[in-house]
């Protein structure tokens, strides 16, 4: 007996087996990188996300330990402005208020770090003797590996709707094995929820679609609203998926009937779910256009996001308006050319542009292609003005359409296959098809995948952090004790303070001036103190180009990474380089000299060696001590 796909009962029940058995060896490859081979976080937003999620879970809401010098300027700027309206204001540091991450997935990591028991610290702090793993990552990669799991159960669901068995669970195979989206899984980023609602959207799209060509306008209505609902949802989860929103709503608007009803129906529902929110959470600082002003500086500006974040006022910053739609174009190319690496080197990937010029039977996944190519175009525009080029990172939103490419790739390839009159020998070819592309996806890293359980059982018990630059049980340990919960860190990692060692964290900004200046000046209105500074590998041993590269990274705080870098070199001899500053170079700058509060003259006088010379502390007094 065949079915109508050619493919006979026998075949049907082989099919069966193999898809249990690919279940179970990506939920296998989960397990194993999350328990046997794990490393530990090493994404700055993955961490800045975790602690904001451990303040949520304690009851202090959405607040952050993670103090961005922007932040700090535009939320004293608001408070001073409320100080004239109620004649008293003061800028809470101890309850931050967070307005750079979208709120949704810190509320998740939350419910999962609340049921784990690790928004209690003092509870759960690290066996330095026993591990160089902090078990709170694990609870975060662990949320995230979760939702990649369910997200290759709703690609498999959307996918045979689609197309059939062999293309969905092809593309689960290519997904569920790529080193790409298990990265992804470890890495404690959104994107595997993200693209938990993306997949239900277009799932709510797919069903609107089919309405629609059947003229049932309620059932059409009913479904775009649950479409922009969960993609409301995404939006909620990264503000930069306000792109692939706009590619919908273009989609919308163009290829349903009466033209623009549809969209001006999604817009209304972005509007009240993802806009009214915003404008709550940023309302303390000013506002979406507060937002929409570091976006701008962030496009048009000479450097990028980090430099603004990293700055005590705008005013600082040039624009780069003559040089911006060159960076736009080249962006945006750079977004194609990368596309296959994005996409997490997957073999079939590319065929989706090849796809775009083929007429698929069904008119809903036609018509989808396109609501997919809209999204993504979009989403391209929007990673090319305010994202980053890494494969991995919270603005990389090519990630989310792998299922798609993959899956419209892989119906061309096997459109291509039929149409080579194969006969009875079809099924077999395109078996033999789908091992080879297998091969060319995921060869390499299943090759790999033996070396890497012998690195993480057998080299190390205690496990193998990501360091350089980051070492958890130095922060967790050392740094913990050697600090307090009233006063902030200056450093160059405070994502990594914040979670690890549970202290407020200002980032090290790159100019004396903005510190000596503006930030001082903040801190002693609203009454907070600083006790140290801390410089670890991300200001010298991650950065490349020499000394170059390190004043890049540390700003007019150079001279205190390269102390370290000096001591790394060259241990014998103790230099304490920072003392040599005891003037500005700048005649007419006001700012005080870096000697005045970092040397054996200044403020901070206390060298306090975390990790050797790759992680010093400057304190105000000797607190060496208190880690004995």
């Amino acid at each position: 007996m065949e079915d109508i796909t050619g493919i006979t009962t026998n075949q049907r029940n082989i099919f069966t087996s193999l898809r249990w058995v690919l279940g179970l060896l990506i939920t296998s490859l989960c397990i194993m990188q999350l328990c046997l081979t794990y490393r530990g976080l090493n994404q700055a937003e993955a961490m800045d996300m975790a602690q904001i999620a451990r303040q949520i879970a304690r009851g202090e809401g959405f607040t952050s330990k993670f103090i961005r010098p922007i932040d700090a300027w535009d939320y004293a700027q608001a408070s001073e402005k409320k100080k004239d309206e109620e004649d008293q204001a003061k800028l809470d540091f101890d309850r931050f208020p967070e307005a750079n991450h979208a709120p949704l997935y810190p509320y998740v990591l939350a419910a999962a770090i609340k049921m784990t028991g690790y928004d209690d610290f003092a509870a759960h702090r690290m066996d330095v003797e026993k591990t160089n793993i902090y078990a709170g990552d694990r609870v975060v990669s662990g949320t995230s590996t979760f939702f990649f799991i369910i997200a290759l159960v709703l690609a498999y669901t959307l996918l045979t709707r689609m197309f059939d068995e062999v293309v969905a669970a092809t593309t689960v195979a290519f997904m569920g094995l790529s080193e790409l989206m298990l990265q992804y899984a470890l890495s404690g980023l959104p994107h595997t929820l993200m693209m938990c609602f993306l997949l239900a959207a277009a799932h709510c799209l797919l069903s609107a679609v089919k309405a629609d060509q059947r003229v049932n306008t309620q059932k059409t209505i009913i479904w775009i609203c649950a479409t922009f609902i969960f993609i409301s949802l995404l939006c909620l989860t990264n503000y930069m998926c306000v792109w692939i929103a706009l590619g919908l709503l273009v989609f919308c608007g163009i290829f349903f009937r009466p033209y623009g009803m549809y969209a001006a129906i999604g817009a209304g529902i972005l509007a009240f779910l993802v806009l009214l929110p915003t404008a709550i959470i940023l309302a303390p600082a000013g506002g979406i256009e507060r937002q929409i002003i570091h976006g701008v500086f962030n496009g048009f500006g000479s450097s990028g996001a980090e430099t603004l974040m990293r700055t005590a006022s705008t005013s600082a910053i040039a624009f780069n308006s003559a040089n911006f739609f060159l960076r736009l174009l080249g962006y945006t190319f750079a977004q194609f050319n990368s596309m296959y690496i994005n996409m997490g080197a997957i073999f079939t990937v590319p065929f989706f542009l090849l796809a775009l010029f083929n007429k698929f039977r069904k008119p809903t996944v036609e018509k989808t292609k396109w609501a997919v190519l809209l999204m993504w175009v979009c989403a391209c525009l929007g990673m090319a003005l305010f994202g980053e080029s890494k494969s991995i990172s919270e603005s990389q939103l090519a990630t989310l359409f792998t299922p798609f490419f993959a899956a419209y790739g892989t119906a061309m390839v096997f459109v291509l296959l039929g149409r080579m009159q194969l006969g009875t020998m079809f099924n077999a070819v395109r078996a033999l098809a789908i091992a080879g592309m297998l091969l060319v996806s995921s060869g390499l890293f299943l090759f790999q995948l033996p070396k890497q359980l012998y690195m993480g059982i057998w080299t190390s018990a205690r496990g193998i952090p990501h360091f350089p630059p980051y070492y958890p049980a130095a922060l967790n340990g050392k740094l913990h004790d050697m600090t307090n919960d009233k006063e902030i860190v200056v450093t160059d990692q405070p994502w990594a303070v914040a979670w690890y060692a549970d202290r407020k964290a200002l980032w090290m900004p790159l100019s004396l001036t903005d510190y000596t200046r503006n930030l001082e000046s903040i801190f002693a209105r609203h009454g907070q103190s600083v006790q140290g500074f801390l410089i670890t590998p991300s200001s010298h041993s991650m950065q490349g180009g020499g000394i170059g590269g390190v004043i890049r990274a540390a700003g007019d705080f150079a001279p205190l990474a390269l102390e370290g870098k000096l001591l790394l070199l060259a241990p014998k001899h103790n230099m304490a380089f920072a003392e040599l500053f005891t003037s500005n170079a700048n005649e007419k700058s006001t700012a005080r000299p870096l000697a005045s509060l970092v040397s054996s003259q200044g403020i901070y006088r206390h060298r306090n060696f975390i990790l050797g010379a790759e992680m010093i502390y400057y304190s105000r007094e000797d607190v060496s001590d208190k880690n004995k």
